[in-house]
């Protein structure tokens, strides 16, 4: 069963880099929670649940962020959650600074489809990028 579960997010990070938010939906469970850790003055850091917490998600962060590169390099395969390791590399649209930063995230599957997403992320680097003049 966890090979499936490294599928599905296999499938979750290809459709993000193709630009198919839509088709990411599908793989979520109706009670999914993102949980996306950071300090306070980070927009987009909180807890957000179902799909119109995933939409608004994106909505706060379509209008700040342009995401260049995103590279999940390592999928841990845990049973009935899936580690990832990555790197994403983003610009800051008010104001062309950019940032390079690591994170981890962890999701709970559940009958096939994504109940949880822990995004743990080197914030400091986003922070500071989003302060720049």
């Amino acid at each position: 069963m966890s090979e499936q579960n490294v599928a599905i997010v296999r499938k979750f990070f290809d459709l993000f880099a193709q630009g198919r938010l839509e088709d990411i939906k599908e793989l979520l469970a109706e009670d999914f929670e993102w949980v996306y850790h950071g300090p306070k003055s980070l927009p987009w850091a909180g807890t957000y649940h179902g799909t119109e917490g995933f939409d608004r998600f994106f909505s706060i962060v379509r209008e700040l962020i342009e995401v260049q590169e995103c590279d999940a390099y390592e999928y841990l395969d845990a049973g009935e959650a899936v580690v990832v390791l990555g790197v994403s590399r983003t610009r800051i649209r008010a104001n062309d600074a950019r940032y390079e930063a690591q994170w981890m995230n962890v999701f709970r599957i559940r009958d096939g489809l994504i109940s949880q997403y822990l995004d743990l992320y080197d914030t400091a680097s986003v922070v500071e990028a989003l302060r720049a003049a």
